[in-house]
């Protein structure tokens, strides 16, 4: 595999994870109480086992900070909580951009593709 295919390649993979973190965070945003049940239904919430534990770190990598974020919103009234989860969503999809330019700009550099 040459540098230049896995230089690509990895540049998916950093997109892809982060358009599914965006996404399932936008999932929040459309319908929270049936993404907050299904979230709470593949973790473990007091986790005393490592296979647990691991499992948890392996969902929370997949699907990331939007349960938490949103989770954190519930003090608030529906409407300023879908407000402020829409903020963090913008804030969070020029992060990502960002964070990908990095990333590519990095990858570039070790490589030097």
């Amino acid at each position: 595999m040459s540098p230049e295919t896995l230089v690509e390649y990895t540049e998916y993979f950093i997109a892809g994870m982060l358009a599914a973190h965006f996404a399932y965070s936008l999932g929040f945003l459309i319908i929270a109480s049936h993404m907050i049940i299904e979230y709470e239904k593949m973790i473990f919430l007091k986790p005393e086992k490592w296979s647990h534990k691991i499992t948890n770190t392996f969902v929370f990598l997949l699907v990331g900070t939007g349960y938490f974020v949103y989770k954190r919103l519930l003090r608030y009234n529906w409407f300023l909580r879908k407000l402020y989860f829409a903020l963090y969503l913008v804030s969070r999809g020029i992060l990502s951009i960002i964070i990908f330019y990095i990333f590519s700009f990095l990858i570039h550099l070790i490589f030097s593709v």
